[in-house]
């Protein structure tokens, strides 16, 4: 067999090929870690359609008041409009009968009419559908939002906690984290719920406050784990020498080291809340009759299971409305996983 000759000029080539590497400015200014996610997430098509659902949505919700106006002067533009109290829908494009308010610049253009139709439809006792589709739409991410920033919040908390002092904190910590993951999710936040709502009367928070109290405990045990881990690492060991106090020490060193996964179950879990809250809303728990809420919405077309086919329109719109926005965030959820995860990193485009 011939001998493979590779003179010095080929041997430099190959060596230069692999190190060398051209860094690009957004590269230095957000580190390659976090530069690698924020690439990832822009290039991976299941974050780009999960980001295109979710901006619609939020471009909905900001300018809901010039998309579904209300009517003038009043009080809580949350109150879904009202076309008198006929107990039977009426269909997608059927006339307003009573005070509509103000036409938006838009309608005309689209619809061609001149006065205000029921473009959804409404539910019995003549809730318009449009417009508790268009405000839910606030509700919804208002609800996300503030349901999981403080459930994370809480388990972050708790976990790091249990996972940075260890021992019998630790043990009491998770023992007791057991004993709320023993009680079943949506029948104790519909409890409590029910508890909460003759105290502070009905509205967002008996519901909200529901939901963080039993969800989370997830949160506090994955990031537990991984700061059981990342305590250990050399990084951490420097700083207590050289006299970091604790809180430094956390809060610099290891929860920004250790979070990521927490994060990621944390944007999956955005559109389950919001399902949730849905529920405990579809449950009579949530918010008041008439509220715009999606699983208020939905709750309208209960007396009309048996004639569905007939009335499809009281639940296909708030339902898809549901549908999409969850899965806006399970596909973002999902991209984040998938860029995160060490074992995909091999695959990436």
């Amino acid at each position: 067999m011939a001998d493979l000759v590779i003179n010095d000029s080929q041997v430099n080539g190959l060596i230069g090929e692999y190190t060398e590497r051209k860094v690009s400015k957004a590269e230095k200014f957000l580190g390659p870690e976090f530069y690698r996610i924020v690439h990832g997430i822009f290039t991976n098509p299941l974050s780009i359609i999960g980001f295109t659902l979710i901006m619609f949505f939020i471009l909905i919700a900001i300018f809901a008041p010039q998309i579904a106006p209300p009517l003038e002067g009043t009080r809580d533009p949350y109150k879904i409009l009202r076309d008198g109290y006929s107990p039977y829908p009426k269909e997608p494009g059927a006339d307003w009968v009573k005070k509509a308010p103000e036409l938006p610049g838009w309608y005309t253009t689209l619809t061609g009419k001149d006065h205000w139709v029921h473009l959804f439809g409404t539910a019995s006792g003549g809730w318009d559908l449009f417009y508790g589709v268009i405000w839910g739409t606030r509700t919804a991410i208002k609800v996300g939002v503030l349901i999981e920033g403080l459930t994370l919040l809480l388990g972050i908390l708790i976990g790091s906690l249990a996972g940075f002092y260890g021992g019998w904190l630790d043990t009491l910590i998770m023992r007791v984290t057991e004993i709320f993951q023993t009680f079943p999710f949506i029948l104790s936040a519909m409890t409590l719920s029910a508890i909460l709502t003759p105290t502070i009367g009905k509205g967002l928070w008996p519901a909200t406050i529901a939901l963080v109290v039993f969800g989370w405990m997830s949160y506090a045990r994955l990031i537990r784990g991984d700061i059981l881990s990342v305590r250990e690492r050399d990084y951490v060991m420097a700083a207590r020498v050289v006299g970091a106090t604790d809180s430094r020490i956390m809060f610099q060193h290891i929860i920004p080291n250790a979070i990521y996964p927490t994060l990621v179950v944390a944007s999956l879990d955005i559109g389950s809340v919001v399902v949730s809250f849905a529920a405990l809303s579809f449950l009579g728990i949530g918010t008041e009759v008439g509220y715009a809420d999606w699983g208020q919405l939905v709750s309208f077309a209960r007396d009309w299971i048996p004639q569905l086919s007939k009335y499809w329109w009281i639940l296909i719109y708030p339902g898809m409305a549901l549908v999409l926005f969850v899965l806006g965030w399970n596909l973002v959820g999902d991209a984040l996983r998938d860029i995160m995860d060490p074992r995909m990193r091999g695959n990436d485009a």
